[in-house]
């Protein structure tokens, strides 16, 4: 899958850095400062408190960030985000920055609307990405429910299906990969996003594109999720990683 520049699901993951600023300025100045080095820039969108400030700011963000992807997420509080709106406020926003023709990916959480299959179409018809997301900030599902997940995500129609979970033991972590590698295998075509959160889960953030997973996530000045490494750290390990042997 070709994003502006950027390929991605092709063995080697992009890194994606989130900017969590609350204000207009500090959000674009933070864009502007990573735009060379991150290979996506997501804006979270749940910590930005000046709302009505968004359909100014989003061509502003989308000049910042050149021609690096840009991805929006409006995390719901349920999975660790801060936004605490309904549904239809939710829905709004996201159609929204899919209708500014400045977005490139949107993150649209599974579980937050009664049916993601209007949202995920609304984006589509736009021109833009669609990522479908699931976050368990409290134990790792046994792997059948976690593949299961997955699958359930993809029938949406999601370009991208994205889970993430916490482990409480190494073996969460291994469960984790394990499915990871298992849906890449069956479905290589839909692009998978998976990471193991929290300390213990470091390492699915550094080796997940060896079982499959294609971003992944570091942090610029404030991590945006347990377990997040700076992300020029981790690109340089990532660069190590899977360019030892070539």
């Amino acid at each position: 899958m070709k994003i502006r520049n950027l390929e991605i699901n092709n063995g080697h993951p992009a890194v994606c850095v989130p900017v969590t600023d609350s204000l207009s300025d500090d959000v674009i100045n933070h864009t502007g400062e990573i735009a060379e080095q991150a290979d996506i820039i997501e804006w979270r969108l749940d910590h930005f408190s000046e709302q009505e400030k968004m359909n100014v700011i989003l061509p502003q963000i989308r000049e910042a960030a050149g021609d690096t992807p840009l991805l929006v997420t409006l995390r719901t509080e349920q999975e660790g985000g801060q936004f605490r709106g309904n549904s239809q406020g939710y829905t709004d926003i996201l159609e929204k920055c899919a209708a500014s023709g400045c977005i490139d990916m949107i993150d649209a959480e599974y579980k937050a609307l009664p049916d993601i299959r209007d949202i995920i179409s609304f984006i589509r018809s736009n021109g833009v990405k669609s990522i479908v997301s699931h976050h368990d900030f409290h134990e790792t599902p046994d792997e059948k429910e976690m593949y299961s997940m997955l699958e359930s995500m993809a029938d949406t129609g999601a370009d991208i299906v994205k889970l993430a979970v916490m482990p409480q033991t190494a073996r969460d972590v291994l469960a984790l990969l394990s499915v990871t590698y298992r849906f890449h295998a069956l479905n290589p075509k839909t692009p998978v996003v998976t990471m193991s959160m929290g300390r213990l889960g470091v390492i699915s953030r550094i080796a997940g594109a060896t079982f499959g997973s294609c971003i992944t996530f570091g942090a610029d000045r404030v991590a945006s999720a347990p377990g997040q490494l700076e992300y020029l750290e981790l690109k340089e390990i990532l660069r190590i990683l899977y360019e030892a042997g070539k």
